[in-house]
């Protein structure tokens, strides 16, 4: 009876120490998680901000340059010029929007490394 009561004392604390250890794998793990979310908000908000202030600068720059290459033509011209402008600027804000459409692709995933982790974990145990 004794040996009984031991084993099972035994396997009681070895159940505990077991979850101790999962319970510190979590902790560990959403700490991470934790860590990559901080991560990702701040380069998201710094690529949002410069995409924007670059898109800003660059749209009042092309602006002026079309309204000072439009004034400078004859009447007659000013049509065509604004027509071919106008498709110009549209084909490179496509281009421009199919670039950062790559670059975005090319970034790795949100909390990619904490599935990394995750997945050794599952197959540790």
């Amino acid at each position: 009876m004794a040996d009984t009561f031991a084993a099972l004392s035994e396997l009681m604390g070895t159940a505990g120490r077991m979850a101790g250890l999962a319970l510190d794998i979590a902790a560990d793990r959403l700490e991470l998680l934790g860590l990559e979310a901080r991560e990702v908000k701040i380069r998201l908000v710094q690529l949002m901000l410069l995409a924007f202030l670059g898109a800003a600068l660059f749209l009042m720059g092309l602006a002026l340059a079309i309204l000072a290459v439009f004034l400078a033509l004859p009447p007659q011209w000013r049509l065509a010029v604004a027509a071919g402008g106008g498709a110009a600027l549209l084909v490179a804000g496509a281009l421009t929007l199919f670039a950062l459409r790559r670059r975005l692709a090319r970034l790795p995933l949100a909390f990619s490394q904490s599935v990394e982790e995750l997945k050794k974990d599952r197959a540790c145990f």
